[in-house]
């Protein structure tokens, strides 16, 4: 985001702090855990996303925020073609703002936290890998994710950026026809010297929404087919454990 204003000839400016709704899932124990925020997708706050995914991160040992950037503003969640977002909502400031919630926690190691978006939410864990991202936002303790996953976003989000600046993870289906995977091929790159690793896991015959139940067998987004799948959902699940681990944790593969 703040690349695409630069190359506007906008300057991004510091973003007031505004309170908004979030759930919270913790580990059993005192920690300190590491952490993830998770940002859904424009469709809004699934079962899946609400209550079944952080209950899965929280015992792998994450604490887990779901940043809902629409009910307190009043907003209605919702997916336009041209990715744009409700009035008054600012969801680069709002993963921030989930940051800076867990930072704050005596459970949490302010250090390890990572971050998970769904689709358009994927889209914005993309668009804060970009360096210049912190930029966009007040952030005076210079506080920073330290790796970013992501489920069937648009890659293009990444742009040309040649390094970023935590590790990703995205996981796409090869028939997904909203969010195309060999966008997001052309990005992968392994990690070496001159930047972060980007990971990219394609599942033949998938289409978009394989991770979220509430799509059933046959469903549809923006004129676009979406579908659960079990399979594929389960293995995304394990390479998500394996890739926070690694990056929040430092567990080796």
């Amino acid at each position: 985001m703040a690349r695409k204003m630069r190359e506007r000839g906008e300057e991004p400016k510091p973003t007031p702090g505004t309170r908004i709704e979030g759930y919270l899932a913790k580990p059993t124990g005192d920690g300190p855990f590491s952490a993830v925020v998770v940002l859904p997708d424009c469709i809004g706050m699934t079962p899946f996303v609400r209550e079944m995914l952080p209950a899965q991160l929280a015992s792998w040992g994450y604490v887990t925020l779901v940043v809902d950037s629409w009910t307190s503003r009043n907003a209605q969640a919702g997916c336009f073609l041209n990715g744009q977002e409700p009035p008054g909502v600012d969801r680069i400031a709002d993963a921030y703002g989930g940051l800076f919630y867990l930072a704050g926690l005596p459970t949490v190691q302010r250090d390890r936290v990572g971050l998970l978006g769904f689709a358009t939410g994927g889209v914005f864990v993309l668009t804060l890998a970009e360096p210049q991202s912190q930029s966009s936002v007040v952030n005076d303790e210079n506080l920073g994710f330290k790796a970013g996953l992501a489920y069937y976003p648009e890659c293009t989000a990444l742009g040309q950026v040649q390094k970023a600046a935590f590790p990703l993870l995205i996981l796409v289906g090869r028939e997904d026809q909203r969010t195309r995977a060999q966008g997001c091929e052309e990005i992968a790159r392994p990690a070496n010297g001159d930047g972060n690793s980007i990971e990219v896991q394609v599942y033949p015959g998938v289409k978009h929404g394989f991770a979220d139940p509430r799509w059933g067998a046959i469903g549809e987004i923006l004129g676009f087919a979406a579908a659960y799948d079990a399979k594929a959902a389960e293995d995304a699940l394990g390479r998500a454990h394996a890739f926070l681990d690694r990056t929040l944790k430092g567990k080796s593969p």
